[in-house]
């Protein structure tokens, strides 16, 4: 990575100099080891970020399998990705995965200098995998669980994309209607029918507004989005929606649901990589949603106390009534991790099943409602033309 510095040198004035290094603390060293004073660092722009992240790193750990179970070391597995890689970004993490390795770091270290790119949870699964020299169903076991976690997150997202698409559409063609036909429809009725209906006189009136304000309701419309899309991409905002979401009926039960199938999923991936129990709800804190959190960390203290997983679990509501039976299973035969999969498992389902019960009601009856309410419109339109043909005949 690279780090852009603002360095001092005495008798000079202060200047910029940018290093490549693997962290922030190791960029300081480099400056102070030519004997610079340090005034600010920082990271510098155009590297990889959080929210920047085109790393493959699902294919990265399906190949690095293969190139262990091969029999390459660690050093020589890196090479050979490397030298395959055309994409830059890819080389660059690469790169520097291949000179800590070589410098002495192991692979966890290594990885642990890249965040932006590899997750805690693989930084963990990998360490403990160097203490029992298996590295390669360490890795086997994270790209099942990143392929299990994205297909139940596709699934969710695919569902609710044909709604999306049928309410724009819907919303589309009844802006149509207001803004360019009903006002046709208006000026006939000026000339030709003294009296209409009030909902058709409503519906004319609505027509009037989106002429003399249509503009600026659509730049009000922008704008919205725009604020919507900003407001989406805080942090700190999108936890404050996911917590009150919690409390919406039926979907807030969901929603824990999901978190907690996707909690007991990582918890057992940390388990079957020789994790202790305590070191593993330590790492995965952050996979529960806000609101149980708390949850977590009063059934760390009650584990620290000595209570067993179960219970502590049990009093703490991280569980539900199957995951608490295969979760006491599991302790009295040594088997958490594989419960906890179980347990991930059956609720994934559960949820899924949840998921396309309620996309086959959802779309046709917003299919239904949309239709209804353009042949409404459309009706009150063309009823004051049936009625004056009737009155010529």
């Amino acid at each position: 990575m690279q780090y852009l510095l603002r360095v001092m040198q005495p008798g000079h004035a202060p200047y910029a100099l940018k290093l490549e290094a693997f962290s922030l603390i190791e960029a300081k060293a480099q400056a102070q080891q030519k004997g610079l004073t340090v005034l600010q660092a920082k990271q510098a722009s155009g590297v990889l970020s959080k929210n920047n992240n085109k790393f493959p790193l699902l294919l990265f750990c399906q190949e690095f399998k293969v190139l262990l179970e091969a029999g390459l070391p660690v050093v020589e597995v890196l090479e050979t990705l490397l030298q395959k890689e055309t994409l830059n970004t890819s080389q660059t993490v690469l790169n520097n995965l291949l000179t800590q390795v070589q410098s002495g770091h192991t692979l966890s270290q290594s990885m642990a200098a890249q965040p932006q790119v590899f997750p805690s949870l693989l930084v963990a699964s990998i360490r403990a995998a160097e203490t029992t020299g298996n590295l390669p169903e360490s890795l086997s076991r994270y790209s099942q669980y990143a392929e299990t976690v994205d297909l139940l997150k596709k699934r969710v997202v695919s569902a609710s994309v044909y709604p999306a698409i049928v309410v724009s559409f819907g919303l589309a063609v009844l802006a149509f209607l207001l803004a360019y036909v009903i006002p046709k429809f208006a000026n006939i009725y000026a000339t030709q029918v003294k009296t209409v209906s009030t909902s058709t006189q409503f519906v004319l009136g609505l027509a009037q507004f989106s002429q003399a304000y249509g503009k600026w309701l659509l730049l009000a419309i922008v704008l919205l989005a725009v604020l919507g899309i900003w407001a989406f991409s805080q942090a700190s905002l999108r936890a404050k929606l996911a917590a009150w979401s919690w409390g919406w009926p039926v979907v807030g039960e969901k929603i824990r649901l999901y978190h907690l199938s996707r909690f007991y999923r990582t918890f057992a991936m940390l388990l079957k990589s020789g994790l202790t129990v305590s070191t593993s709800l330590s790492q995965i804190n952050q996979m529960l949603g806000s609101s149980l959190q708390s949850n977590l960390r009063q059934a760390q203290q009650l584990i620290t106390e000595g209570k067993n997983f179960t219970y502590a679990f049990e009093v703490s509501g991280l569980t539900t009534p199957v995951a608490k039976r295969l979760f006491n299973v599991g302790e009295k035969t040594g088997t958490l991790d594989q419960m906890m999969d179980r347990a991930a498992s059956f609720h994934e389902e559960q949820m899924l099943r949840w998921v396309d019960k309620l996309t086959k009601i959802l779309e046709p009856t917003l299919m239904a409602a949309i239709g209804l309410l353009i042949g409404g419109i459309v009706l009150m339109m063309y009823l004051p033309i049936f009625e004056l043909a009737s009155g010529i005949e």
